[in-house]
């Protein structure tokens, strides 16, 4: 075992962020400035120039990662979704009124096809060593995984709790309030199964869908690993909530006492939802809090369990080893300070946040081993650059 493991560690190389906060705030700087000035137009230029920036100060093995993506590209995306969704809505207005909602309904439809397809296009804009990476996705898969699968599950749930709802709530209001109680548990318990079946299908479909030139990724992924963390994650989160949802009720019974003692009238009603206004604010941002930490380790454990079972080729490895005592301060110094300077500090969080990232990120194996010759990047079909305006994003991509 000693072998092995000082043969993966001689051959390991880490990842290396070279990017800086100074040049990369004068980037985001200039986007802003920029997408005020066109209210909005620039904003497809200003990520591109971000994610281009990020991805070539990106390395490992001295070769680093490139963005070849357009900004016109995504700006088309979104105004053909917008006169699509328009001229539907105008349509069914006209040929069938009373249904208006419909195009909502369909836009929902059709969106794991537009996300798959948006992924696909960014993929393909991406490069390592000027080899293109590529995802070729079962569209039917894909949106069996992100519509079809978690609606069954929700749908199979109602009944469940329609059923059991009509035990509870006739044996009177202590029963009744009991019911409830364990009807939210079970909803959140069942919320955490559903993200993590679907989440490490959906891991699965990707990983073993994407390429690196002729270079095949594959990864395992096991359901009840992403299932136990969607748990863990529910758990660091369910105080918060109870906290909170305490705060709100506390400040709502006293101000629904103090208007059944006759002191609800214009003036001192005000006076009273602002003295419980600093309360109900500290509480969302406890909640706030509480959703940051509980991200924190949704993304740790699921990147480590994605990056450590990930393989390209049959002999290129990955190794994730973030912690959550090491993500958690920078997303809560990204969450919380960023807006406190005005977003003037949010460069330098980012790329720290970044540098830690890679620091912790190694590729066990040799690119010799891979089959690495340039050829003529792959040409995006219309359909994946009519969706390259959906940003999915994964824990190893």
């Amino acid at each position: 075992m000693s072998m092995i493991s000082g043969q993966l560690q001689r051959s390991g190389h880490s990842f290396i962020f070279h990017g800086q906060a100074g040049r990369y705030f004068i980037i985001c700087l200039v986007n802003v400035i920029f997408s005020v000035i066109t209210c909005g137009l620039f904003i497809p230029w200003a990520w591109v120039r971000s994610r281009r920036y990020l991805c070539e100060n990106m390395e490992v093995n001295g070769a680093r990662f490139a963005y070849h993506g357009r900004g016109i590209t995504i700006l088309l995306s979104w105004l053909l979704i917008f006169v699509v969704l328009v001229l539907l809505s105008l349509a069914l207005a006209i040929f069938s009124p009373g249904s208006e909602g419909l195009e909502t309904l369909a836009f929902l439809i059709l969106l794991p096809v537009m996300i798959i397809k948006g992924l696909s296009y960014h993929a393909t804009m991406t490069s390592f060593a000027n080899i293109r990476f590529g995802v070729q996705c079962h569209l039917l898969r894909g949106w069996w995984i992100m519509l079809g699968l978690p609606l069954l599950i929700y749908v199979l749930t109602a009944v469940v709790f329609a059923m059991l709802g009509s035990q509870l709530f006739y044996n009177g209001l202590n029963s009744m309030l009991l019911g409830i109680v364990v009807l939210l548990l079970l909803a959140l318990v069942i919320m955490a199964i559903t993200s993590g079946v679907v989440y490490s299908h959906w891991l699965d479909l990707i990983g073993k869908s994407a390429t690196l030139g002729k270079n095949k990724f594959n990864i395992y992924v096991s359901t009840k690993r992403c299932v136990v963390i969607f748990l863990w994650a529910t758990a660091i989160l369910l105080p918060f909530i109870v906290i909170f949802i305490g705060i709100l009720f506390s400040a709502f019974a006293q101000l629904l006492t103090g208007c059944m003692f006759g002191l609800c009238s214009d003036g001192s009603a005000l006076f009273m939802a602002l003295r419980h206004l600093g309360a109900v604010l500290g509480g969302y941002v406890f909640l706030t809090i509480g959703i940051v930490l509980s991200m924190a380790y949704l993304r740790v454990a699921l990147r480590n369990h994605a990056m450590n079972n990930l393989v390209l080729g049959d002999s290129v490895h990955f190794r994730s080893t973030l912690t959550f005592f090491g993500l958690a301060p920078r997303l809560l110094a990204l969450t919380f300070l960023t807006p406190l300077t005005l977003g003037l500090a949010y460069p330098w969080f980012k790329i720290d946040l970044l540098r830690y990232i890679a620091e912790n990120t190694t590729m066990v194996g040799e690119l010799d081993s891979l089959d690495l010759q340039p050829a003529a990047p792959p040409q995006p079909t219309v359909s994946d650059k009519l969706c390259g305006g959906f940003f999915p994003m994964l824990p190893f991509l």
